[in-house]
């Protein structure tokens, strides 16, 4: 994975574990992902990146959703989702319910992953 931070990767990862029927694919696509842009949105953030089309596209719903994190001051755990295009990821989504991101350096970020089910 290029260009991820460590927050991204951990997410991914769990994402990846959440989802045994998809892994192999995700993990396929996801070595091979470049991060084109990042939104702070002030509740969260949103990572758009690009992955090679020469694997297999997924199929079902265009949305995987993830754990949990702890993130070091912050009162709620942020949650996460990854987004597909056509099969293939195209976004992680960072979320947190009351807290504010405003400012934040999401890449400097303490946290902790809830173990995945």
């Amino acid at each position: 994975m290029m260009g991820f931070t460590a927050l991204e990767e951990a997410a991914l990862a769990d994402v990846c574990a959440r989802f045994p029927d998809d892994r192999t694919a995700l993990l396929a696509q996801l070595a091979t992902a470049k991060v084109t842009e990042r939104e702070n949105s002030g509740a969260g953030f949103f990572t758009s990146f690009e992955v090679s089309h020469d694997g297999a596209a997924l199929a079902g719903d265009r949305m995987r959703s993830g754990g949990w994190a702890r993130i070091d001051g912050f009162k709620q755990p942020f949650g996460f989702i990854l987004w597909l295009e056509d099969g293939y990821a195209d976004c992680l989504e960072g979320f947190t319910i009351e807290d504010s991101t405003v400012g934040l350096d999401l890449a400097a970020l303490t946290f902790e992953f809830k173990p995945s089910v």
